[in-house]
């Protein structure tokens, strides 16, 4: 579950919620500590089922130019949050994930200080998959990076080709999980999809 951050700007409107940053602070205060206390609540009944074996939290915080807002934003309504559930992970020994689109060079370093295990889905269009697996594989798991579009409209021999060099490129040495580049939308061509888990068993050794 997730997007405490996106609720934030969803309810006000992104216009509405970058102005009020500056004009109403005090609002936006308001709006994410009511977000973000009810999906603590969620994660910290997560965090003590014995039928969840990892915690896996989502907000979205950049495209594929860049961030959605500044760094300085994200310090003061997500990361106070994502901190607080990777201490929940922690305490409950169970591996903390995080999902959000986009580049995330300006605030990796952040990401990983809040606990974060693995990161997902290192959008193809947006970061290199060599890049992050050199600076950040050996702190991150890397889940993802076959791009949706691909899935969608691409051939069996394209993912296979994708899912290959990916985990030439990633796995190594561990720490890669294949996956889509986003999610699984039903668009997705159900061939290839059994091709990107036919590749996974074929190249990933299971």
């Amino acid at each position: 579950y997730g997007d405490i951050f996106t609720m934030t700007w969803e309810m006000m409107g992104f216009e509405e919620f970058s102005l009020a940053i500056y004009e109403n602070p005090m609002l936006v205060k308001a709006l994410n500590e009511k977000v973000g206390d009810l999906v603590m609540s969620m994660f910290e009944y997560f965090a003590q089922s014995d039928a969840v074996d990892a915690l896996w939290y989502s907000d979205d915080i950049a495209f594929t130019g860049g961030l959605l807002v500044s760094p300085k934003t994200l310090h003061a309504y997500l990361f106070p949050w994502l901190r607080r559930i990777g201490d929940l992970a922690r305490e409950y020994n169970k591996p903390f994930l995080y999902h959000s689109d986009g580049v995330l060079w300006d605030v990796f370093d952040e990401i990983v200080a809040c606990g974060v295990d693995a990161i997902h889905p290192i959008e193809p269009k947006a970061m290199d998959l060599r890049e992050v697996k050199k600076r950040y594989g050996n702190k991150l798991c890397l889940l993802g990076n076959v791009d949706v579009d691909v899935l969608s409209r691409g051939t069996e021999e394209q993912i296979r080709s994708i899912v290959r060099e990916n985990v030439t490129t990633a796995g190594a040495n561990g720490g890669y999980c294949v996956g889509s580049g986003n999610s699984i939308p039903d668009y997705v061509k159900y061939e290839n999809y059994l091709a990107l888990l036919s590749a996974t068993r074929e190249f990933g050794g299971g």
